[in-house]
């Protein structure tokens, strides 16, 4: 396996167009927030995109709107609802610019180490097709799925400096890993353990050459790139006079609940450094059991190190190893499995493409000594192996379904007979009732899940003193809840088809009261 020059690792156009075109195929087709889809169900993504539409509208977050995601999130709803205030459209737009940078820095990261074939590239689709069908993603537009693009480029960059230099990254390269280092601590700053490795690993090199006037020029570039995203950031919360929500919201709050109030649904005991790690390791393999393509990626990723060059074997070992076990050490942090959680971890899986691509490469040379009938069929193996899994995505049951096939949707034709009505999300997060009456929360708790309430006694407290003074015009709450509310009558219920992040069919059902 030979090396690769600079030169031969920049794209082709035609390589780009299979690059481009496969992201935005699969978005396309997968995410609930495309147009082929009538809505976006998920609750979660729903929460960022009414404190998004309500930030276009002059509220203010965190103030005005409360949730514990990082600002640069709800930032990037705020744009998305620029967009389209009635529709995910803009968050489809997003998806795709992000799934485009992943697929174009995996195959530069497979071609450090591999010389492709030209038809090589036809198995990035399929690569792409399984990373954003799995159930993990669930409906599309959350933090984990926008930000793992952004840690494949710092990887490609890492490794290129590996492969094509002395270890150290150069100048520009510092500069925008503290941009992404940036953008991922102001979306959820659990998300910067990658950099944790990636920054040690960097020293450790500089330390070893002795090159610690290079080693400075690329910590005050890093800092300076984590100052750019950090200045407009924190100018947004002073104008706002708000600094002390961001504190309370994405801090406080964040720490109390998840580093020191979270419960254990694990046995596990003892010294914290211990339960860390024990922890990770068995995330980790819960994520592999629940979601076998996560767990067939990531050790295709820690085979692809055998197809490394000796020259560059052991650091890239290093590098990757590091970063990833960091990275998955940050993100799971509380001793309870969330099944999301680890699909930020997607970022190293181009590395499972390296020996996927040296099979097509030798299948295509075997087939070229024998038929050309063959090799054809080796070609079109891809695009069907792309269109089938995309076929089997979870969301397909909502593809081509008109709006009224939600239960948002015709609970709000009963919202919308009240002018301007106050409604309230109880016992149940904001799953897109909100955005689909074309209104916005009156209340700042408007959304929190029930393990922020459980633990944070002051949110339902609110809640429950407006239902009693008669604020809200209409409630919705899931169907299993059974309020006492003497100034609210019961005035529809409906019941959805509804496939959760296992893959299992559901009834979703959701009660309104009105009030009387």
């Amino acid at each position: 396996m030979g090396k690769t020059s600079l030169k031969d690792n920049k794209l082709s156009k035609y390589e780009l167009i299979i690059l481009w075109v496969s992201a935005a195929v699969t978005i396309t087709f997968v995410s609930t927030c495309s147009p082929l889809y009538p809505f976006n169900p998920w609750d979660d993504a729903n929460c960022f995109f009414t404190i998004g539409r309500g930030m276009v509208k002059g509220r203010i977050l965190y103030k005005d709107l409360f949730d514990h995601k990082g600002p640069l999130l709800y930032f990037v709803y705020a744009l998305t609802a620029l967009i389209s205030s009635k529709s995910f459209t803009g968050a489809w737009i997003v998806e795709i610019i992000a799934a485009g940078t992943f697929a174009i820095y995996s195959w530069k990261t497979v071609k450090l180490f591999v010389n492709p074939s030209k038809n090589s590239v036809l198995l990035i689709p399929v690569f792409i097709a399984v990373v954003y069908t799995s159930k993990m993603f669930n409906f599309g537009g959350n933090a984990e799925e926008l930000c793992f693009p952004l840690i494949t480029v710092a990887l490609y960059k890492g490794l290129k400096a590996v492969v094509k230099g002395d270890g150290l990254p150069g100048k520009a390269d510092a500069l925008i890993c503290g941009i992404i280092t940036g953008t991922l601590f102001w979306v959820k700053y659990t998300f910067v353990g990658f950099f944790a490795g990636f920054c040690l690993f960097i020293i450790v090199m500089a330390i070893k050459r002795k090159a610690f006037l290079k080693l400075w020029s690329l910590i005050w570039r890093f800092v300076a790139g984590l100052v750019i995203i950090t200045i407009p950031v924190i100018l947004y919360f002073v104008f706002t006079k708000s600094i002390n929500y961001l504190w309370e919201s994405y801090f406080y709050d964040n720490m109390a609940f998840y580093l020191i109030k979270g419960e254990s649904s694990n046995p596990i005991t003892g010294i914290p450094v211990i339960e860390n790690i024990v922890v990770t390791f068995y995330c980790l393999i819960n994520s592999s059991l629940d979601y076998p393509s996560f767990g067939i990626l990531m050790l295709l990723s820690i085979a692809s190190l055998f197809f490394v060059e000796k020259s560059h074997k052991l650091k890239t070992m290093l590098l990757f190893l590091g970063s990833f076990i960091l990275a998955a050490g940050f993100v799971f942090t509380r001793p309870v499995y969330i099944y999301y959680y680890g699909y930020i971890l997607c970022y190293a899986f181009c590395m499972a493409v390296i020996p996927c691509v040296k099979l097509f490469v030798l299948t295509e040379k075997a087939a070229e000594k024998n038929l050309s009938r063959l090799k054809a069929i080796v070609l079109v193996i891809p695009i069907f192996a792309f269109a089938f899994t995309i076929f089997m995505c979870k969301n397909m049951y909502l593809i081509f379904k008109s709006k009224d096939f939600l239960a948002q949707f015709r609970m709000a034709e009963t919202i919308n007979q009240t002018e301007d009505a106050k409604i309230l999300t109880y016992d149940t997060m904001d799953a897109g009732f909100y955005t689909a009456a074309g209104l916005l929360p009156s209340n700042r708790y408007f959304g929190p899940g029930k393990n922020l309430e459980k633990n944070f006694p002051d949110i339902q407290e609110q809640k429950d003193k407006l239902i009693e003074e008669g604020y809200f015009d209409y409630i919705v709450t899931t169907y299993f809840c059974e309020p006492e509310w003497d100034n609210y009558e019961l005035v529809q219920e409906e019941a959805d088809l509804y496939i959760d992040y296992t893959g299992e069919a559901i009834l979703d059902g959701h009660k309104l009261y009105k009030r009387i």
